[in-house]
């Protein structure tokens, strides 16, 4: 298949530690290469996102999985077998080597977490491909937004000032999904946190 069209000098320039508006299956997304903390710290800062509010990390497959997590526990991976690539965040035990701005907490089972998923949209497949990491995926919009721009599915949704407060836009077309659902698997009982996109079954 044919990999979408995005510019050598724009992944180059993500990989710097730029930051990017880009189409997602469910919504546009805001990121920033996960690895780089300096990208991370201005992400918060443009979005206004509070600190203690993690943002979810999409991953080209199991590799860059492995550099998030620090396990996956089997109903985890029976939910990656069945509904990936797509439209499912899965919330896991962290990598204790990340940055705390990726991660949160469970405090019932103790440990750090941080939500992941794999996008089924070519563009976003795409672009954590070839910057080689995992990539940040928040909504693109500013925090605490209503009305069109809380869910912005094509770029006209998105402010302009936020648009141009960015290094990258990727511009997909107009995109028509819902949030994606939410599944906490760091707990004995995994639970359904926000239902989305997908119906999922936990057996």
């Amino acid at each position: 298949m044919t990999q979408p069209l995005i510019e050598t000098s724009d992944i180059e320039i993500i990989q710097r530690g730029g930051l990017v508006i880009y189409p997602t299956e469910t919504l546009y997304g805001l990121g920033c290469c996960a690895t780089d903390e300096a990208a991370l710290q201005r992400l918060f800062q443009v979005k206004g996102r509070a600190l203690g509010q993690p943002p979810p990390v999409l991953v080209s497959g199991m590799s860059q999985l492995h550099l998030l997590v620090a396990s996956i526990p089997d109903i985890a991976a029976e939910l990656i077998n069945t509904y990936w690539p797509g439209a499912l965040t899965l919330i896991l035990p962290a990598n204790p080597t990340l940055s705390p701005l990726l991660t949160g907490a469970n405090s019932e089972a103790g440990v750090r977490t941080i939500g992941v998923r794999q996008s089924a949209h070519p563009m976003a497949k795409a672009l954590c491909e070839r910057i080689g990491t995992p990539l940040v995926a928040t909504s693109a919009n500013y925090s605490g937004a209503t009305g069109r721009e809380a869910t912005p599915h094509s770029l006209n949704d998105i402010p302009q000032a936020l648009r141009q407060s960015v290094d990258v836009v990727l511009d997909g077309g107009n995109v028509a999904g819902q949030p994606s659902t939410i599944v906490d698997c760091t707990s004995d009982a995994p639970r359904v946190l926000r239902q989305g996109a997908l119906q999922v079954s936990l057996g």
